[in-house]
């Protein structure tokens, strides 16, 4: 499969130094156990690895060790077939806020890296949203536990990716839930 998510949801083109420095964007702390599982992607800016994506947007995460994340990034593209990808996630500088992602090589994708620039407040054991992007370039993400979102967590998540250099204005809406699967049942 040529998809390539970052969700994640979240990634772009860097090398393994400038994910160093990435780890030295925030300083916010991540609790893993909190911010594993199933992610919807509710807005994005422009990703070219993301163009087959219609909708349906998830990323799921599950610890494999204390530095190291399974990557499951899915959506429905044009086609109406299910499409994903797998790989894993190294966590850089020892703090679960930066992510460095590598997909396989038949995936067509490049390593990534993923910052968390903000999480809500955690709510029964789970941040019900994150703001995240990429230590380069104007790519963010807005991810939530449920297909929608609260006016006022978008606000938070908008007003975090702004803080760390996102054009906020170039953010489009991903069309929710999936079609073509069901995230939490697999």
């Amino acid at each position: 499969m040529r998809f390539a998510l970052a969700m994640s949801t979240a990634a772009l083109l860097a090398t393994p130094a400038l994910a160093q420095e990435a780890g030295t964007t925030t300083d916010l702390e991540i609790r893993p156990d909190a911010y594993t599982g199933v992610w919807y992607e509710i807005a994005r800016t422009p990703a070219p690895y993301e163009n087959d994506c219609e909708g349906g947007v998830t990323a799921t995460y599950t610890l494999i060790d204390d530095s190291t994340v399974e990557v499951v990034n899915r959506c429905d593209p044009a086609s109406g077939d299910e499409q994903g990808v797998t790989g894993q996630a190294e966590v850089v500088n020892n703090n679960f806020n930066t992510l460095e992602v590598q997909f396989g090589g038949e995936s067509g994708a490049p390593g990534i890296n993923y910052v968390v620039a903000a999480v809500g407040e955690e709510q029964d054991g789970e941040y019900p949203w994150a703001a995240v992007h990429s230590p380069e370039g104007n790519t963010g993400w807005i991810l939530s536990r449920e297909p929608e979102i609260s006016e006022d967590h978008r606000d938070a998540a908008e007003a975090a990716l702004e803080e760390v250099g996102v054009d906020v204005s170039q953010l489009s809406d991903t069309e929710q839930p999936p079609q073509s699967y069901d995230p939490v049942s697999e």
